[in-house]
């Protein structure tokens, strides 16, 4: 099983952290990969983990999470 797409980041969901896709909108994916401070392109299997969205936040730069 895959794990977070941040760096230095082990967390899966195999250790109870939720996982989140990379949004679909072309604009809100490179905010967060812009925020997730990687160079890549992310795959359809890339994620970020609740604690890098909540890291990120915390450093008011906002990844967008759209619950649905």
């Amino acid at each position: 099983m895959g794990g977070c797409s941040a760096p230095n980041c082990s967390n899966s969901t195999s250790i109870g952290k939720q996982l989140f896709r990379f949004p679909k909108d072309p604009v809100r994916k490179k905010k967060w990969v812009v925020n997730c401070r990687r160079d890549f392109e992310p795959t359809p299997h890339s994620r970020l983990c609740q604690v890098s969205l909540q890291h990120s936040s915390r450093k008011k730069t906002h990844f967008y999470l759209k619950i649905q």
